[in-house]
């Protein structure tokens, strides 16, 4: 008898790990779109009509929806942006919805972790504003997708059944286009103080210098890399200008940190190593 039960319950343990994955009547699905230099998440499920009356129905009107099916739908975006004229940070969101006949509710949420709307609290809002739905073609399934793009712009668009909510997307690429710029040029000024550092303890002073210059071109303001260049031209054996270009980094240090209200902690040592270039 426990022969059997050992047996049965092995085989009973098999088919169900084998049966576990089953399809699903509203699959996960994941969109990733960047609009301008912003980079967007949607994760939803996407449940059929399969005949059904959706909107005043199924999804009764004037009750907050998940808006698709099973855990709430996820809105992801790597900086921020505005969705129907709202800021909202950068971050990870929970969207939910309330359809109406001639509006909706669109609804922007810290709660992610969800399932369905069981739990909801307006308290964690962020964003909510009104849309206009827009009759559509038939959709058998729910959608969700972005269009109309502009480097600045898009829309987000909502379909099921015979019922499309369009949502303005504002991104600010030209504010991301000067971060990144900013963040090449301080990349690039590090690479050649690196360069110059090396090529200065190499002994090629020359190229050492010509690498500095062009760190100094890139941002001329930063007392370290005017400190940099100090070294440098002191290890070609220029010590006069060196002290000269050591002291204007050791003042530009000084009013930097003076502005941030801290001490510049650096200058006793600068200032003995000023006294080694003889």
């Amino acid at each position: 008898m426990r022969k059997w039960i050992v047996g049965a319950l092995a085989l009973s343990l098999s088919w169900s790990a084998s049966a576990q994955e089953l399809p699903q009547p509203s699959p996960t699905a994941t969109l990733s779109q960047r609009v301008g230099l912003t980079d967007f998440e949607v994760i939803y499920s996407r449940p059929s009509a399969k005949g059904r009356t959706i909107f005043g129905d199924l999804v009764p009107y004037g009750q907050v929806w998940r808006t698709g099916a099973n855990a709430c739908t996820i809105l992801s975006s790597s900086s921020d942006f505005k969705l129907g004229g709202e800021t909202i940070k950068a971050g990870k969101y929970a969207l939910f919805t309330i359809p109406g006949e001639t509006e909706w509710t669109i609804i922007v949420s810290t709660q992610t972790n969800l399932w369905g709307n069981s739990g909801y609290d307006s308290s964690n809002d962020v964003a909510r504003f009104k849309v206009k739905p827009m009759k559509s073609d038939f959709d058998e399934s729910f959608a969700i997708d972005f269009d109309a793009f502009t480097t600045n712009s898009a829309k987000l668009i909502m379909e099921w059944e015979n019922t499309a909510v369009a949502i303005p997307v504002e991104v600010d690429s030209d504010a991301e286009s000067a971060k990144n710029v900013a963040q090449a040029i301080s990349d690039a000024k590090r690479s050649y103080r690196n360069a110059a550092d090396f090529y200065s303890k190499a002994g090629e002073h020359e190229k050492a210098i010509e690498m500095i210059n062009t760190a100094l071109e890139l941002d001329p303001s930063n007392w370290y890399t005017n400190w940099v260049k100090a070294q440098v031209l002191a290890a070609a054996g220029e010590k006069k200008e060196a002290k000269k270009q050591g002291k204007k980094a050791i003042e530009m240090g000084q009013e930097a940190y003076d502005s941030m209200g801290r001490a510049f902690t650096y200058r006793a040592g600068l200032e003995k190593d000023m006294k080694s270039w003889k």
